[in-house]
């Protein structure tokens, strides 16, 4: 079974591409943004109100939470194709993730980096917000997502090395058509 991590800033094509994979290819997508929006939806959850605190202010959730919800779904799905979308967020969720998943007798087979330019991107995430009106995620506004992608240049890219010395990282032009950038995944985890 094989275990993937897709990393890329908001907007780059992650959550698009898990869903083909997921479609066409029986992965599970363990995405900690619907995992939070999960969290937040569910009115008995101890995590919900403070997730949705933080995703309004465009913050990060602590590590802390973020990481116990992914273990634990992780567990119930170690038997499966799994996309880890959206996480790791910074380098001590990638230790701690690898670390837990060692101790679990699973290892992470791919770290997919979508490379894009960040003036593309922000076009993209603003198409996405006019053309998501009906359909509007809470966190789905220019000057959230852009503070998102500050924090991603700050506290994700770091990974990058992180998985490069682990010799698990492969890159992907993220600004290719949707149909070319799923091909060279599918290249990279074949």
């Amino acid at each position: 079974m094989k275990k993937i991590v897709l990393l890329g800033p908001p907007g780059c094509g992650k959550g698009t591409q898990s869903k083909i994979l997921v479609d066409k290819f029986s992965f599970f997508q363990l995405s900690t943004g619907d995992l939070l929006r999960e969290q937040t939806m569910n009115k008995n959850s101890p995590y919900g109100k403070e997730i949705n605190e933080i995703m309004q202010r465009g913050d990060l959730v602590t590590d802390e939470i973020v990481i116990n919800l992914i273990i634990n779904k992780v567990l119930s799905f170690k038997d499966e194709n799994i996309i880890f979308d959206g996480f790791p967020r910074n380098i001590n969720q990638a230790e701690v993730l690898d670390q837990s998943l060692r101790e679990s007798s699973i290892d992470l087979d791919h770290a997919i980096l979508f490379e894009v330019d960040f003036k593309i991107l922000e076009e993209r995430i603003q198409n996405r917000i006019a053309e998501s009106v009906d359909d509007k995620r809470s966190d789905d506004n220019l000057e959230t997502l852009l503070k998102r992608i500050e924090v991603y240049k700050k506290n994700t890219l770091p990974i990058v090395d992180f998985y490069k010395k682990k010799k698990i990282l492969k890159t992907i032009n993220g600004m290719e058509s949707i149909e070319n950038v799923n091909k060279e995944i599918l290249k990279i985890i074949s």
